[in-house]
């Protein structure tokens, strides 16, 4: 059995810090609240790994290597409970719950809980997919959607599609990509730190302080599995790579980013989380034209090492350089994103123009690693 914790005395400081900073105390400054929340976090996730990696060997939640794992022994996958600990416990000792905020965090709970079920006794593809629509009909229904068409019902149809698309969307892409160490967790730290930036500039309070807490508990969850040269601890397991991923996608969404029409609303967004949408649609193309994918069932149900960070690595890159490569890529494309919320409707155009042209090389590249062209 792997290490659960190195230090327990120091865990346990690291708790009573943590839940210290995030009592709720008066603050001089939005920016110092915000970074005491951020430090909280990340105190009370490093805390918690350690019951999180226990619970995982005593109800059988391991990862054993296998032909589509990389790692070299058995691993504990609910390590994302202490991050989902985290960010509650935060958000429930500092927050004045909107209508919209409250539809956010149980929406989160709900996909959290068949995630962990998953990671427990492994759930089929349907009920997975059932528990995040019975998660998004919350998310709906508290007033979090996106806003493009016209206030009549087919208006609302269409909104409620895109919602779906969006959200689902992205807490899968984000999902597929924890695939090797610290990735998952770097990229959401990165994905979150860009949001607060952007609530920052745009005068958004709580979300600016909800996007910081979560940051935090990403980073807090690193020391226990962004290891390279020694096993991991923990992975995050579905429970905390679906709930991070719905957390951020859903934040996404009740953001008011621009008044200036939906395309500059929602294009800052779709800058911050382009590496997820890229390797969603590179892969789904991908498994398309190789003829392993032929319906809708087989595109939910495939697993393969096909993704974003496994072709970097094929191209040459170790684990940890891929994770720089991925993290540099979002956090170009979001500082991009803070450029656009200032700029012109033709920046925007301009800034997603670059976006896809930055894309398209990248698949030229790895389709040229892939068929071995030695020119």
């Amino acid at each position: 059995m792997h290490e659960i914790a190195d230090n327990p005395w120091l865990r346990g400081l690291a708790l009573i810090a943590g839940v210290g900073l995030a009592l709720p105390w008066v603050h001089d400054g939005l920016l110092l609240h915000g970074l005491k929340l951020a430090a909280a976090a990340i105190l009370i996730t490093y805390a918690l790994v350690p019951a999180a990696v226990r619970l995982a060997w005593k109800v059988g939640a391991v990862d054993y290597p296998d032909a589509r794992r990389r790692h070299a022994g058995a691993v504990p996958r609910l390590g994302g409970l202490a991050v989902l600990m985290s960010v509650n416990l935060t958000l429930l000792l500092n927050f004045n719950y909107s209508l919209q905020l409250k539809g956010v965090c149980i929406s989160a709970m709900i996909v959290a809980l068949f995630s962990l079920w998953d990671d427990v006794r492994e759930l089929s593809a349907g009920i997975k997919l059932a528990g995040q629509l019975l998660a998004l009909a919350v998310l709906y229904g508290s007033g979090v959607h996106v806003e493009l068409a016209p206030a009549v019902w087919w208006g609302s149809a269409i909104e409620f599609l895109v919602t779906a698309l969006w959200v689902i969307g992205i807490t899968n892409a984000f999902n597929f990509l924890d695939g090797i160490n610290g990735l998952a967790a770097s990229l959401a730290a990165a994905v979150c730190a860009l949001m607060a930036l952007l609530a920052w500039h745009t005068g958004q309070t709580y979300m600016l302080l909800l996007c910081l807490a979560m940051m935090g508990a990403a980073i807090g969850f690193l020391p226990d599995n962004a290891r390279y040269r020694r096993p991991p601890r923990t992975f995050l397991g579905d429970v905390g790579s679906i709930y991070l991923g719905w957390m951020m996608a859903a934040i996404a969404v009740m953001g008011d980013w621009s008044s200036e029409g939906p395309l500059k609303a929602y294009s800052a967004p779709m800058l911050i989380f382009s590496v997820m949408i890229f390797d969603m649609i590179y892969t789904t193309v991908a498994r398309i034209a190789a003829g392993h994918v032929r319906s809708v069932r087989q595109w939910i149900e495939f697993v393969g090492r096909d993704h974003l960070h496994h072709r970097l690595m094929a191209m040459g890159c170790s684990e940890a350089q891929a994770v720089v490569v991925i993290v540099t890529i979002s956090l170009l494309m979001g500082l991009a994103a803070l450029a656009l919320v200032e700029g012109s409707m033709t920046s925007a155009w301009l800034l997603l123009a670059q976006a896809v042209v930055f894309y398209g090389v990248l698949s030229f590249l790895m389709l040229r690693n892939v068929r071995g062209d030695p020119g």
